[in-house]
């Protein structure tokens, strides 16, 4: 044994350990933390640490804390913690690490949620990316750069006409909470899946900062409902995270962005909302004592925005070619774009799309105001077929604009102007949109033409819909070599304008819009009721107005005016004696059977279904159907529940009393009076009359006090009759 022992291998061991040991000391710089409180930490002894540089701070529990370097100053360091700030405390270590905050980028993060880090929120697994990058970096200086002239198609026909968008573009979204501004970025993203997987595929990036997180989880399901998901990441710092992290998600998005950018591909960034990242920088800036200016924000806000849309660029040839497009969103507060981030805002991005809350409240949606929206570069990338179609839509807009304001005031109009103020009237329905509804983009050159040649003005407004839907729908079944020869040449010759008429004569051979009867709306014909039972109390010509445009969807005819005023006027003896018999007549019930919507919806179906020779089921599934698309239950404490019959010149009503009172929603919990109502399509007119003369009993003062107190419903009938002499 003692042979195996050999000294010279002991020795030659020993040697190579010694040769090998390192007398160095590792070097780290570290610091303690001087006073810490409210996600900031202030630092003493790191002389060289660099700005936005990565520190990691050890807690008593053995956790490593990130921060982030936002103040240097003469003796400490401001530090920014991004989470488990309560466990940072005073005298803690904090070590550097020599690195700039970095995100991880590349293919791996489309289709995922993730916060500022690229750390996943969706549960989906990690990331599998091997690239990162710097959430801060400098944007393409001029040389780097080219005009903008590639478009980027929003879907949207009110957009993409009057105020289009480049890529490369950086256009700002503004306006009242509410009013739309989220749905246009949507609307935008979900309009790239025409292009997802070709050579112009454009990557989308949505932030959310400061948002809820049931508001980040709906938007979710809304782009994977539609598909796409498939080539966006949703990057979310939601109101629950820390303020550090909501001023931190813009650049780690716009850095995830810049991949595609610099790899010659488009990329387009949302930021939805620099209200509340310009607020959280702000929380951050007074926290680190810095001076307070204009609305509390530090002197440096400008900067803090222009150095992130500033990265928003079009490349140059000779550095790839791609794109990176910015739609930062801005919320103002009753319409004041002159507040400080509105202006700072515009004057950084190239252009404004304003929403304004009283289009969006009057039912024009998107609710765009073409007189302040701009697009200032976005002009240069627009398609040629879209200039020759819509290129005098914003002056169409702007002098009917004026021309309606002013014909407030007048009632007696000449034929050229009532056509003008006609033309307008449909071109502002053509330009309505239903949300996450964009169009392809030859398709809305064909509807707008359409609509700015006249083709249109001799249409009720209530066709259009049908009209725009039918158009598209034959457009793609039987026109497809023409639409295909438009995006080939992407502009109307002379034989492709001749060949677009010819089409249009084709299609309005075939469009009968008198045969649309897609039923009437309760909430429209209601509104409508109500409008004309005031007509003592506001004028005949805005009553009149009102009534046209609450009724414009199903019930519009070429004499929709006449009808409207022998109806407020009392003129139409006819129908009102035919009323007068409809009300003596009609069966008339007390409900004592509960308080459930359902149960006196199947009770009234089954007795109208009797009369109308239906079935009760079906006549009950559209009751339901309406009540849930639109309430009937205007007041607290009458409903209209109302369908469409198929039997032809029926037309058949139904009065319910409920003393208990029927349970139509939480906000209308005791309905005591029901006026069922089911009528043929042929009876459209009579429908306006019975539902007017009800409005008008409804709002006597003495009804509801009487109609509690009747003892049967022979004295029902007695009451209605006695205030309809009255």
């Amino acid at each position: 044994m003692r042979d195996d022992i050999r000294p010279a291998e002991i020795l030659e061991i020993l040697k190579s350990k010694i040769r090998g040991f390192d007398t160095s000391l590792p070097e780290a710089e570290v610091g303690r933390v001087m006073q810490s409180g409210d996600g900031i930490a202030q630092v003493w002894g790191l002389p060289d640490i660099m700005a936005s540089e990565l520190v990691e701070i050890e807690t008593s529990e053995g956790t490593l804390v990130n921060g982030m370097v936002m103040n240097l100053e003469e003796d400490t360091v401001g530090i920014i913690l991004f989470a488990d700030a309560d466990s940072v405390k005073e005298g803690q270590l904090v070590r550097r690490t020599k690195r700039v905050v970095e995100v991880p980028v590349g293919e791996a993060l489309l289709g995922r949620v993730v916060d500022p880090f690229g750390v996943p929120l969706d549960g989906k697994g990690p990331l599998h990316s091997t690239r990162s990058r710097r959430i801060e970096a400098k944007g393409p200086g001029i040389v780097d750069r080219m005009n903008v002239c590639e478009p980027l198609q929003t879907g949207i026909k009110a957009i993409d006409s009057m105020i289009p968008i480049g890529k490369g573009q950086r256009e700002l979204i503004i306006g009242d909470r509410r009013t739309g501004k989220t749905t246009i970025a949507i609307d935008t993203i979900l309009n790239q899946k025409s292009v997802f997987g070709g050579p112009n595929q454009v990557h989308c990036f949505y932030v959310a900062i400061g948002q809820k997180r049931s508001s980040v989880v709906r938007l979710v399901e809304v782009l994977q409902k539609h598909g796409a998901m498939d080539y966006t990441t949703v990057v979310a710092a939601t109101a629950s995270d820390p303020a550090s992290m909501q001023y931190l998600a813009p650049y780690a998005a716009t850095a995830m962005a810049e991949f595609y950018r610099d790899t010659g591909r488009h990329a387009l960034v949302v930021f939805d909302d620099l209200t509340k990242h310009a607020q959280a920088y702000r929380e951050l800036s007074l926290l680190m004592r810095r001076s307070p200016g204009r609305e509390a924000f530090p002197g440096d806000i400008f900067y803090v925005h222009s150095r992130l849309l500033e990265r928003a660029a079009k490349m140059s040839a000779a550095q790839g070619g791609g794109s990176l497009t910015a739609l930062p969103i801005v919320e103002t507060q009753e319409g004041d774009v002159a507040a400080y981030i509105p202006t700072n805002v515009i004057s950084i991005t190239d252009g404004q799309i304003f929403l304004a809350a009283n289009l969006f409240n009057s039912g024009l949606r998107p609710a765009v105001n073409v007189g302040i929206s701009v697009s200032r570069v976005g002009g240069d990338a627009q398609i040629k077929a879209m200039k020759q179609a819509a290129g005098s839509l914003r002056i169409d807009l702007a002098q009917f604009r004026e021309l309606a304001a002013f014909m407030q005031f007048s009632s007696d109009l000449d034929p050229a102007t009532r056509k003008q103020l006609d033309r307008g009237e449909r071109l502002m329905e053509i330009l309505k949109q239903n949300q996450y509804s964009p169009l392809e983009i030859f398709h809305q050159v064909m509807i707008l033409k359409a609509g700015i040649s006249g083709r249109l003005d001799r249409y009720p407004i209530g066709k259009l819909l049908p009209y725009q839907e039918q158009l598209f729908a034959y457009l793609d079944e039987k026109c497809s070599s023409f639409l295909a020869r438009l995006r080939v040449t992407g502009h109307f010759d002379e034989p492709l304008s001749r060949e677009a008429d010819e089409v249009f004569d084709a299609f309005e051979s075939t469009f009968h819009p008198d045969s649309i009867t897609e039923g009437i709306d309760a909430g429209f014909t209601l509104n409508l009721a109500l409008a004309m039972s005031q007509g003592g109390t506001v004028g005949k010509h805005e009553t009149l107005h009102l009534a046209e445009r609450l009724t414009a969807r199903e019930l519009a005819t070429p004499h929709l005016s006449k009808e409207i005023e022998e109806i407020m006027n009392g003129n139409d003896i006819r129908e009102r004696d035919r009323l007068d018999r409809l009300f003596e007549t009609c069966p008339m019930i007390d409900f004592e059977a509960g308080t459930d919507r359902d149960s006196v919806f199947l009770e009234a179906s089954q007795i109208l279904a009797q009369r109308l020779g239906a079935k009760p089921k079906k006549l009950f599934r559209e009751f339901v159907e309406r009540e849930t698309s639109s309430s009937t239950a205007m007041q607290p404490f009458f409903a209209i529940p109302h369908v469409i019959s198929e039997k032809k010149g029926s037309f058949e009503l139904l009065i319910v009393r409920s003393r208990q009172g029927i349970v139509f929603s939480e906000k209308v919990p005791k309905v005591h009076t029901m006026f069922f109502l089911a009528g043929a399509m042929d009876q459209r007119h009579f429908h306006l009359v019975v539902i007017s003369a009800l409005a008008h009993l409804i709002m006597d003062k003495s009804f509801s006090h009487h109609w509690m107190e009747a003892s049967d419903p022979e004295e029902l009938r007695a009451l209605i009759l006695n205030l309809r002499k009255k």
